[in-house]
């Protein structure tokens, strides 16, 4: 199993609407980790990262934006625990 699926599936396990609420397309799996884009009727419209750090045992969050082929960093969290994923891209997200 992907580490990509793993984190899909505790995202799901803590709120199985998550992805639907938050509006996420273009799920991507990435090196150790997941990216989607938000959109639809959500406060940040942009793209999510989600990445595993093997070392702390935690994951890392960014929020960026696209602009004219350049990636724009708005929120950047380290160490962040599995139980506390969906709160904290709720806070971001909306």
């Amino acid at each position: 199993m992907s580490i990509s699926n793993i984190i899909r599936d505790q995202i799901r396990t803590i709120l199985p609407t998550a992805f639907i609420c938050w509006g996420a397309v273009q799920r991507v799996n990435i090196t150790n980790g997941i990216r989607f884009k938000s959109s639809g009727m959500v406060r940040w419209k942009g793209y999510v990262e989600i990445v595993y750090n093997h070392g702390t045992d935690l994951y890392d969050l960014k929020f960026f934006k696209m602009r004219k082929g350049e990636r724009k960093t708005n929120v950047n969290l380290e160490g962040v625990y599995v139980e506390d994923l969906v709160k904290v891209i709720d806070g971001v997200v909306g």
